[in-house]
């Protein structure tokens, strides 16, 4: 996974209380990227419950109660971001697969990178990340890629665009290589940790 937070924030709308899918629903010839769902719970759990995927996020620690997963269903999908920012769903063949983000990254030293789970502070950051976390079982697939050059596309007005990695983390980098990004080496800057820095600037 290329982002060191889970996706974070809320306004604390009611379930399912949508008048329009923020963000885009956006489509690749293999791959949907939509809105989450109150019924993502289940599968966004089998996710975030491995420990080869949480290896590469935040604090290394996989979720362990399907409970957790249903609480960051309305961080995922309710925070205002600002088009064409968003947190979406990746379904491969309608079956959730991974996470695409494209949001505010939290710089180091910053109420944000102390508290990404905070969603008053989700929007306080004048950079911008592209991150993923994708279902060990299509890993190798280029899903990754495929998703994030459909968000850069549709994010074409982004004249900046981060990602981070864990500094091991060898297959999220030749994916943010594969967008064009250029490998700045380790930083300090972001998340309050040191990650790999790739920079897109267009």
């Amino acid at each position: 996974s290329s982002s060191r937070s889970e996706s974070r924030g809320g306004r604390g709308a009611p379930p399912g209380a949508r008048i329009d899918d923020v963000p885009e629903t956006l489509t690749t010839d293999r791959l949907t990227l939509r809105t989450f769902r109150d019924d993502d719970a289940d599968a966004l759990f089998d996710l975030h419950s491995r420990p080869e995927v949480h290896r590469w996020i935040g604090d290394g620690q996989p979720m362990t109660d399907v409970a957790e997963a249903r609480a960051s269903i309305p961080r995922r999908r309710d925070v205002p971001y600002p088009p064409p920012q968003g947190i979406w769903a990746i379904d491969l063949h309608e079956r959730f697969v991974g996470t695409l983000l494209l949001k505010p990254i939290p710089i180091s030293g910053s109420p944000l990178a102390a508290d990404p789970r905070d969603p008053d502070l989700a929007l306080d950051s004048p950079e911008v990340e592209i991150g993923w976390h994708l279902h060990p079982d299509v890993w190798g697939r280029g899903i990754a890629t495929e998703a994030a050059t459909r968000v850069l596309g549709h994010a074409s007005g982004l004249r900046r665009v981060v990602a981070v990695t864990h500094p091991d983390n060898e297959p999220s980098q030749r994916v943010a290589r594969r967008l064009g990004m250029r490998d700045e080496g380790l930083t300090d800057r972001y998340y309050d940790t040191t990650t790999r820095l790739f920079v897109l600037e267009r």
